[in-house]
């Protein structure tokens, strides 16, 4: 229970689009209520060094006029009367369930600590008088509010009848415990919307029936079963679950890159140095003069890459799926290799815009790709138990992820 101390109306959001909610008035209250703040159930120990500071806490608490249910919590029969408090909290008319008929003097000054102490001392009383919270009289709505509406008053009935037909449910004979009840109410509730959910799936599925009948999905079954993703009944294997936590870029060659052991010969920032092939589009024009160019343990890395590419680009030929092989291998571009090693070892953005030709928009836009890339590849990692490629890219991330490439506020 708690006591009102102000209401108000509220127009809609004259903001909102829909005509309909920006019409809809709100009811705002401001009420009492009891409360613990939350950090108090964390620092609940009986260490003596640790009683001035809680001391202090508690102090603090009593000054502080009003709540949040972020902060707060309501307050338990077995708090410590010392770290309960009441405070000022804004609700919406919905979240009011009872309205009593009993009304208690509230003074105007609501923030002082001495009103508020005089205002909870009512509220306890009144709670004490009627021998519990449950007993306390309550507004009737058509007889003390006054309200005609027929079809309220066929409503109010409804209620009525529907409490007591709560009331003699089995499950409140059989689980008496209120706290039991609202455990078993909650994993209802959560059946019945994981049942809502499969619902939809079905729903969609049955709508994709018809397109599982076409040769092009059934090629891609093919290739799919080919590259060892799925097995001959299209059950999904490692691999294609694997592919699954991939979707920055060609998710078949980077689980190929991943399960032919590429990456395990490779430090972690040519690990990253190669992805970047595969988040980079741009000046493919110059791509084998900058093929020519690239260092040794840069090149040779890369060159695995086609290859791992060819397998996969024949396997798409081989199962009739139209493919320019030529073109599939050209996407891999490897302009941005040697800016994106050395900004994982550490280099300025300023002498890693010297190795690349492209703006610093696209370099920006290509880091922050490829770190989205470097995560979806340690999460896939761990989801197949490979520990070591797991530890290899949360630390390639780790690389990426630093000074202005990343700052919040940065428009691109």
């Amino acid at each position: 229970w708690g006591a009102v101390v102000s209401y108000r109306k509220r127009q809609g959001d004259n903001n909102n689009t829909n005509s309909k909610e920006s019409s809809i008035e709100t009811r705002i209250l401001e009420v009492f209520l009891f409360c613990v703040e939350r950090h108090f159930d964390d620092n609940d120990n009986d260490n003596d060094d640790d009683d001035d500071a809680r001391k202090e806490d508690i102090e603090n608490a009593n000054v502080i006029w009003r709540g949040t249910p972020r902060d707060c919590r309501p307050r338990k029969p077995t708090d410590d009367p010392a770290t309960v408090s009441l405070r000022i909290f804004t609700v919406g008319a919905d979240s009011i369930q009872r309205i009593s008929a009993v009304r208690i003097y509230v003074p105007d000054d609501t923030k002082s600590l001495p009103s508020r102490k005089s205002v909870g001392h009512t509220i306890d009383e009144v709670q004490k008088r009627f021998k519990g919270s449950e007993n306390i009289p309550l507004l009737d709505p058509i007889k003390d509010m006054g309200i005609k509406n027929k079809d309220f008053a066929t409503l109010v009935e409804r209620a009525a009848e529907l409490s007591k037909r709560l009331e003699g449910h089995d499950l409140l004979a059989a689980l008496p415990d209120e706290k039991e009840r609202a455990l078993v109410l909650t994993a209802y509730n959560k059946k019945a919307t994981l049942q809502q959910q499969a619902a939809v799936i079905r729903q969609e599925a049955r709508s994709y029936e018809t397109v599982a009948m076409k040769a092009d999905l059934k090629k891609m079954k093919k290739v799919l079963r080919q590259l060892g993703h799925v097995d001959a009944n299209g059950v999904i294997l490692t691999k294609g679950r694997t592919a699954c936590e991939i979707n920055t870029a060609n998710e078949l060659v980077v689980v190929e890159l991943m399960f032919t052991g590429v990456f395990n010969d490779l430090t972690v920032e040519q690990s990253v140095a190669l992805l970047s092939c595969m988040t980079f589009d741009d000046g493919k024009k110059e791509r084998d003069e900058i093929i020519s160019k690239l260092k040794s343990f840069l090149r040779t890395p890369f060159r695995k890459l086609e290859e791992v590419g060819k397998t996969v680009a024949r396997a798409i030929i081989d199962c009739k799926m139209e493919l320019d092989e030529q073109e599939f291998l050209e996407a891999f571009n490897p302009g941005m290799m040697e800016a994106v090693f050395a900004w994982c070892k550490g280099a300025k953005f300023v002498e890693v815009q010297l190795l690349t030709n492209s703006y610093e928009g696209t370099t920006i836009r290509t880091l922050r790709r490829l770190e989205e890339l470097v995560r979806q590849i340690s999460v896939a990692a761990k989801a197949i138990g490979n520990q070591e490629l797991q530890t290899k890219f949360e630390k390639g991330s780790e690389l990426i992820k630093r000074d202005i490439v990343f700052c919040s506020s940065l428009y691109l």
